[in-house]
């Protein structure tokens, strides 16, 4: 009997320190963040407001920000520029699938990698300080890698050319 209760009170205890520890899907998303701090990447979790597709209103969307900050800022870039996954009226086509608010130049490379992970992107925002990146964190590290390429590639676009 006093076997049964130790056994118990073990698996009790056992069940009881599981049930703290995160689940798996956080474990990973903890592990892609830990990643990105090693990239050089700043992650914080923000809400955003998204132009819809005739820039009439706004909607705010809940997600992850990875982003690079500049040593210093380049007051020669527009305050904001945003690269949207989907259509808006006035944006330029930057790429199958991809609008930018003022006009942008971007390598192959990029656009590949934009157009592979189109679905978990929600939007980029380049601004003198910064480049953010905002996504579900939906991938691996190796999805992680390349959206940091692409986050190097447009730290280091010196000007924009300002839309008409």
């Amino acid at each position: 009997m006093t076997a049964l209760i130790v056994i118990f009170i073990t698996l009790s205890l056992m069940g009881s320190a599981l049930w703290v520890l995160p689940p798996k899907k956080e474990r990973e998303r903890m592990a892609l963040r830990m990643h990105a701090r090693k990239l050089g990447l700043v992650v914080q979790l923000t809400s955003i407001d998204v132009p819809d597709k005739w820039d009439k209103s706004l909607d705010r969307v809940k997600v992850a920000a990875y982003s690079h900050y500049r040593i210093k800022p380049n007051i020669s870039l527009p305050k904001n520029t945003w690269l949207l996954p989907y259509e808006v009226w006035k944006y330029h086509s930057i790429t199958t699938g991809w609008w930018a608010s003022e006009s942008l130049e971007l390598t192959d490379d990029a656009k590949q990698i934009l157009a592979k992970y189109q679905a978990s992107i929600v939007g980029m925002r380049i601004t003198p300080e910064m480049v953010a990146l905002y996504w579900r964190e939906e991938g691996d590290k190796d999805t992680l890698d390349a959206i940091s390429r692409v986050i190097s590639e447009l730290i280091e676009v010196n000007a924009i050319k300002k839309r008409d």
